[in-house]
C-alpha cells in the first residue's frame, strides 16, 4: 500500500517537473493564459515590421450635423514601410493593414477605451494566443502584444473586435478594418495596384436625431439580426470615389452585423470575380451577381476604359428572397440611403459609390 502511494507521488512530482519545464520555455504564453490581461514582447522574436494600434473613443463627422461618438482604431508604423498602415481620415473604420507573405510582424495593441476589448485577425493563420481569442481581452490602459509570421497566401482579410458577448456591438461601434496580404505570385500577375486597388467595406448603421449610433437588441434583432437604416461605404454614406479610364481591382467586404447583399451591375454587365475569402481564384469567373454575407470578401475586376466619359456604371444591392426577412434588396435614391455602389468614369471625373432607399426593418 505504502509502495503504491510512494510510486504515485513520484509520478505526480515527475509530471509537475515537466509542467514547470514547459512554463520556463513559454513564459509569455503562460502569462497571457494565466491572467488574460496582456503579455510582453518576446526577445526571441525578430520582426520585420512593428505596428502600434490604439483603440480609443472619438467623435467623427459621418452624417450632416453633429459628430458621432465612435470607437476608433488608429495606427502607426514603428518599424518597416510607412505604407503598411493606412489610417482612414473622416471615417470610423480602422486602418487598412498591408503585409507580404513571409513577413514577421509585431503589433502592440493599446486599449484606451473605457471597456475591455481585443482584436481578432479574421482569416489569418496565426498561433492560438495571437488570434485575439476573447480569453485574452485586455482592460482599459493595458497592452496586448501580437507576434506572428504572415503565412497566408495573397488575399483580402480583415480584423475586428472579439470581446466575449460584445463582439457585435464593438464592431458596430467602429472596431474593424481590412488586413490585406500580398505575395510574389500575386504581384507577378499584373493586377491593378496602388490607387487602382480599392478596398470597399459595406456596412449598415442607424442613427438617432443627434447623429449618435443606435444599436437595438430587442427580441426580433436577437432572432433575425440587426439591420441598420443607412448603408455605409468605407464608413461614409453616399461615398463617391473618383475613377479613371482603366481597370480596377475592388476588394469587397461585408462588414455588416447581419445584412446580406446581392450585388450586381445595374446595366447587366457580368461581375468578374477574381478572389474570395481564401485568396485569388485559379481563373476569373463571371457571374450576373454575387452574394455577400457578413464577414465575407470578394475581389472583383472591372474595366472602365471602354465607356464614354461621364457615363455611369452602378453596383446595386438587388432584391432577393430571404427566409428570415422576407424580400430583401434595393430601390433608387431616397431619404434613407444605402446599398448601391456606382460610378461615372473617365479621366479624373466620376465616382464609385451611390445610394438607394432602405426602409427600416427587414426589407431593403
Amino acid at each position: 500500500m505504502n509502495n503504491t502511494i510512494n510510486k504515485q507521488r513520484r509520478n505526480l512530482l515527475k509530471y509537475a517537473g515537466v509542467t514547470a519545464a514547459a512554463a520556463s520555455i513559454h513564459p509569455n504564453l503562460l502569462f497571457a493564459m494565466g491572467s488574460g490581461k496582456g503579455n510582453r514582447a518576446s526577445a526571441n522574436f525578430h520582426p520585420d515590421v512593428e505596428i502600434e494600434l490604439s483603440m480609443k473613443a472619438q467623435h467623427v463627422s459621418i452624417m450632416p450635423g453633429d459628430k458621432t461618438h465612435v470607437w476608433k482604431v488608429s495606427g502607426k508604423v514603428l518599424k518597416g514601410s510607412k505604407e503598411t498602415v493606412e489610417n482612414l481620415d473622416g471615417t470610423y473604420l480602422a486602418p487598412t493593414i498591408r503585409l507580404h507573405k513571409g513577413q514577421k510582424v509585431r503589433i502592440y495593441l493599446r486599449n484606451k477605451l473605457p471597456a475591455t476589448s481585443i482584436l481578432h485577425w479574421h482569416g489569418l493563420h496565426v498561433p492560438a494566443d495571437m488570434d485575439g481569442n476573447p480569453m485574452y481581452a485586455i482592460d482599459s490602459g493595458e497592452t496586448y502584444v501580437y507576434e506572428f509570421e504572415i503565412l497566408n497566401r495573397a488575399g483580402t482579410y480583415w480584423y475586428h473586435a472579439h470581446t466575449h458577448g460584445l463582439t457585435a456591438k464593438h464592431v458596430y461601434s467602429g472596431l474593424a478594418g481590412l488586413f490585406i496580404v500580398s505575395d510574389d505570385e500575386e504581384q507577378a500577375l499584373g493586377l491593378p495596384r496602388g490607387e487602382y486597388d480599392l478596398p470597399i467595406v459595406i456596412q449598415d448603421r442607424s442613427f438617432d436625431k443627434n447623429n449618435q449610433l443606435l444599436y437595438t437588441n430587442h427580441m426580433m434583432q436577437r432572432m433575425q439580426g440587426f439591420l441598420g437604416e443607412h448603408i455605409m461605404i468605407n464608413g461614409r454614406p453616399d461615398n463617391v470615389l473618383a475613377v479613371a479610364s482603366r481597370a480596377y481591382r475592388l476588394r469587397l467586404l461585408n462588414g455588416s452585423n447581419s445584412r446580406i447583399y446581392k450585388l450586381a451591375w445595374d446595366d447587366g454587365t457580368p461581375i468578374t470575380v477574381i478572389g474570395v475569402d481564401g485568396g485569388l481564384l485559379e481563373r476569373p469567373e463571371k457571374h450576373p451577381y454575387v452574394m455577400l454575407a457578413p464577414a465575407e470578401r470578394r475581389e472583383i475586376w472591372v474595366d472602365f476604359s471602354g465607356r464614354s466619359v461621364g457615363s455611369e456604371l452602378t453596383m446595386r444591392s438587388v432584391p432577393f428572397a430571404s427566409s428570415s426577412h422576407g424580400m430583401m434588396g434595393g430601390g433608387m435614391m431616397g431619404n434613407r440611403r444605402g446599398g448601391m455602389m456606382g460610378g461615372r468614369r473617365g479621366g479624373m471625373m466620376g465616382g464609385m459609390m451611390g445610394g438607394n432607399a432602405i426602409p427600416l426593418g427587414g426589407d431593403y
